[in-house]
């Protein structure tokens, strides 16, 4: 008989064990552990259970998708340039983003307007991918709440938690470009100073405020950009567009104010912060009381700032019970000496003498006279650029007005100098930017780097104090005693939403500034 291989026993083996799971497949029975066990050297035998059967499965909802956290970077921030083409929009429906509702139905049509894809804007990108825009930044309309809200709300939670996504709209070209550079310039200096610090830094994004078309689409594009908080407009005219909504969609930090008579002063996440003449003189009126002087005489350019200035002081003096004893303006086109002499009541004097010499005209009375100056005043608050103000103290010293105390904005200094150029302004105390008198050690840094851009200093402290202020507004909204020390003054919230600036003190010595104190 001849042997059969075994090879091939091992073949039926695994041959039947197949033919025998299909058919348990089909009856839905599940073999509870199939396992080959060695019979010999040549052939395997499968043990099967077939008493157990098969658990329908059951198959679960697909698990909705999850949007990882952006993680913020801990290195240094890397600008990068972003262009922003305008997107096809197409969605029939009504969305609603962080209580902004976008219609965006037809949003897009053939010969619409669409964002210059030639714009590009400067973006400071910290490792951290930016989500994509879904809508074209001009098409969908925001709808601003105006609903009943408490003042501040928003900025509460903001106190809490520090924004963590911040978007500067600033004036990039045009008139206000380097104005708008210069705080971008001060901003950025801040944080970049800041890297060295343990916290958490925000990410930055800058946009050009000058291409875009209106408020609506500035939040639209901010909400898209996932932003927690705006800092800017710089324009007067955009800050006082924001101050007619009832509430702001996010929170926002403008950098110029509204009229003070302006009765629009309540809108809900909107915050003013800037160079005000009128925290000046609110602080010279608090200074001239504190120094006893009761009766004062103004000196104002004839320039709208100086006017405000001057009203203000007025209404801030009397206010406190002064007086004011005359209000004087001068052109500067060669009239100091005029409205000086007015202002001093000279010109009644010399009258007074010439009347005096026509009585004893007839009698041999020598008449000795020199002009005498009005007594009832006891300080002069001058509102002047310093070309003026070089021309105006000389004058008041040659009309023997020399020891009357005078008070001045920082209108008056034009900034540090190794020239005797302000040697004439000697004793003129004035209120300005602790970034100019005192010089902490990165103003003098910048000064240095950047010799050519002197003339925007003050707006680039401007931009540095934002970046001081940004974390801490929530805090200043629920605490009227909150103060931040910053490089524009000691800063505080005040009850309409206004960001008040107590200045530092200076004082011209012999053509050099010194620091100067309130008795």
């Amino acid at each position: 008989m001849k042997k059969i291989n075994p090879k091939f026993f091992r073949f039926i083996s695994i041959f039947c064990g197949l033919v025998l799971a299909s058919a348990c497949q089909q009856q839905n029975i599940r073999p509870a552990s199939a396992t080959l066990e060695p019979a010999s050297t040549d052939i395997m035998v499968i043990k099967i259970d077939l008493t157990q059967k098969e658990t329908p499965v059951v198959l679960a909802p697909a698990p909705k998708p999850k949007t990882a956290p952006i993680t913020e970077a801990k290195t240094a921030p890397v600008f990068t340039t972003t262009k922003v083409q305008p997107q096809q929009a197409t969605l029939v429906q009504d969305v609603t983003i962080d209580k902004i509702s976008i219609n965006t139905m037809n949003t897009t049509k053939p010969g619409s307007d669409t964002p210059d894809s030639d714009s590009d804007e400067l973006t400071q990108n910290q490792q951290t991918t930016m989500p994509s825009a879904a809508l074209p930044v001009n098409s969908p309309k925001i709808m601003f709440t105006t609903g009943t809200q408490n003042n501040n709300t928003y900025l509460t939670n903001i106190g809490l938690n520090p924004p963590k996504r911040i978007a500067l709209a600033m004036p990039l070209r045009g008139k206000l470009g380097k104005v708008g550079q210069a705080v971008v310039d001060g901003f950025m200096a801040a944080h970049f100073e800041d890297l060295s610090s343990l916290k958490e830094m925000p990410y930055i994004k800058v946009y050009d405020s000058t291409k875009i078309s209106s408020p609506d689409a500035l939040y639209l594009q901010a909400s898209m950009d996932q932003i927690d908080l705006i800092i800017g407009p710089l324009d007067k005219s955009k800050v006082i567009e924001l101050s007619k909504k009832e509430a702001l969609p996010i929170p926002t930090l403008a950098l110029n104010y509204t009229p003070l008579n302006n009765t629009n002063n309540t809108t809900t996440n909107l915050i003013q912060f800037g160079l005000a003449v009128e925290d000046e003189t609110s602080q010279i009126a608090q200074r001239s009381l504190l120094e006893g002087h009761q009766r004062i005489l103004i000196l104002h350019q004839d320039q709208p700032w100086a006017i405000r200035g001057a009203q203000h002081f007025t209404n801030s003096w009397l206010a406190l019970g002064g007086e004011i004893a005359d209000q004087v303006s001068f052109s500067g086109s060669g009239d100091h000496s005029k409205s000086i002499t007015e202002a001093l009541l000279i010109t009644q004097s010399n009258e007074r003498a010439q009347t005096l010499k026509k009585h004893l005209s007839n009698t041999e009375n020598v008449i000795k006279f020199e002009p005498r100056r009005r007594q009832d005043i006891d300080a002069i608050v001058l509102f002047a650029l310093p070309t003026d103000g070089r021309q105006i103290i000389p004058t008041l010293a040659f009309h023997f007005a020399a020891q009357l105390p005078v008070y001045a904005t920082h209108h008056i200094y034009q900034g540090p100098t190794d020239t005797s150029r302000d040697r004439d302004l000697e004793k003129v105390v004035f209120t300005d930017l602790p970034w100019l008198i005192e010089q902490p050690a990165m103003q003098k840094k910048i000064s240095q780097t950047w010799l050519d851009r002197q003339r925007y200093t003050r707006l680039f402290a401007v931009g540095v104090d934002a970046y001081h202020l940004y974390p801490k507004l929530g805090q200043l909204s629920i605490n009227s005693s909150k103060r931040v020390i910053g490089v524009t003054g000691v800063l505080n919230l005040n009850e309409k939403n206004r960001i008040v600036t107590q200045s530092s003190w200076g004082k011209f010595r012999s053509g050099k500034v010194i620091m100067d104190s309130a008795q």
